[in-house]
């Protein structure tokens, strides 16, 4: 009955039904149920509270997060019927640090650790950087365990400094006001050095970008160390330096690195020294594409370009935008290649899937009249899983290519 609470292992929580349509996509594997497929609850459910999800008929689904202030009315935890608490905090916590060791990842002192929805903590990243760990709590449900996680984190990695970062529009789609500080070891330095693939780096978790350095480009960088030998690189986009400094790690003969934030070009700076680079590396702080505009009537050429925009959308209305955007900036792109050049590009935009991202691609390469071969093909690194039933998770698309000679 409407009402009622049902048991869980250790006693009774809610109970939310759903619609078919609802129940249909927690059977295909997705954990994001809809507003208006709620069909049933109790009065009065705060945001936050974990509940029991169950189809009309009353079958047990699974358990969710609830906050009905949010489009994503509710958010998938588990397809049983679990005990919410720090017991089931560390579960989820040992469980994707087991992943990450099944995939080689054991040793690492700079991954992400948990990836929200794709490591089944909605709203949860925890990004660690040497002996700190970086943290974004994002969704009502778990900002309602802050602190199991925060202790829990602790216990688990025994890091000197914990650092929140929980900010953005997703915690204002929730209803939750941002919150940015020391969760643990208040005092400590805020900065560290990684090693990441022989490269070091210098991240600042306070002021750095997101959690303070882009850990999901890993992957990518590797692709194009191992394509930089000999080769002027233009790293478009470049954030704290990383996909410049793998190049030039992997030989590459000079790099211009551009981003529009200050701050970024004066981190990626003190990264070059760090590493011995600041010899073949140079940065411009300005907007991109004015920049790229102005290299191309200089008549100034690249034998590799690096395109590693941010998301060009965050809403659906944004969507043709993001298009266009990613038409403009590679049409430009390829204009500053020398023949025979590469072009590595990316994509971070979720609303924009893999097959749109491609056809902006193909109409880039018709305005700048260049005939493109496909070189590589690249994507998220292991710390950043994939689920097959929840396409949100492959957000990620990278892919180098050639151009041919006329």
């Amino acid at each position: 009955m409407a009402g009622e609470s049902v048991d869980a292992p250790g006693g009774p929580i809610p109970f939310v039904r759903i619609s078919r349509r609802g129940e249909e996509r927690v059977n295909a594997g997705h954990a994001w149920i809809f507003g208006d497929d709620l069909r049933e609850m109790p009065p009065g459910l705060p945001p936050g509270v974990w509940v029991r999800v169950e189809s009309r008929s009353g079958l047990p689904l699974g358990t969710a997060m609830l906050n009905t202030r949010s489009r994503i009315a509710l958010r998938i935890v588990s397809r049983e019927v679990i005990e919410p608490g720090r017991a089931f905090i560390a579960r989820r916590l040992r469980e994707a640090r087991s992943r990450r060791e099944m995939a080689g990842w054991g040793a690492e002192r700079a991954m992400r650790l948990c990836f929200s929805e794709a490591d089944a903590m909605p709203g949860l990243v925890v990004d660690r950087f040497d002996d700190v760990l970086s943290i974004q709590i994002l969704t009502a449900g778990m900002e309602t365990y802050r602190q199991e996680i925060i202790d829990e984190l602790v216990s688990a990695y025994s890091p000197r400094l914990v650092y929140e970062r929980s900010e953005g529009g997703a915690r204002k789609h929730e209803g939750l006001a941002e919150r940015k500080g020391a969760a643990y070891g208040e005092g400590a330095g805020t900065t560290s050095v990684i090693d990441s693939d022989g490269v070091r780096f210098m991240v600042d978790v306070e002021k750095g970008p997101k959690t303070g350095f882009f850990l999901d480009q890993r992957a990518n960088r590797r692709i194009v160390r191992d394509l930089s030998a000999g080769k002027s690189v233009l790293d478009g986009f470049c954030s704290t330096g990383g996909f410049g400094l793998y190049a030039l790690a992997g030989g590459a003969s000079a790099v211009l690195a551009v981003d529009s934030s200050d701050y970024a070009i004066g981190a990626a700076r003190e990264n070059a020294a760090l590493n011995g680079f600041d010899d073949r590396w140079e940065g411009r702080s300005a907007n991109l594409f004015h920049e790229l505009r102005e290299l191309a009537a200089s008549g100034r050429r690249f034998d590799l370009v690096v395109l590693d925009p941010p998301a060009f959308a965050k809403a659906r209305e944004g969507r043709e935008g993001a298009v266009r955007g990613y038409r403009d900036v590679n049409r430009i792109g390829l204009s500053l290649l020398s023949p025979g050049g590469l072009l590595a590009t990316a994509s971070c935009t979720q609303l924009v899937d893999l097959p749109t991202w491609k056809e902006a691609l193909r109409s880039a390469a018709a305005d700048a009249r260049a005939d493109l071969e496909l070189v590589s093909v690249g994507g998220p690194p292991p710390d950043h899983p994939v689920l097959l039933g929840m396409p949100e998770t492959d957000y990620l698309k990278f892919a180098v290519w050639r151009k041919r000679s006329p």
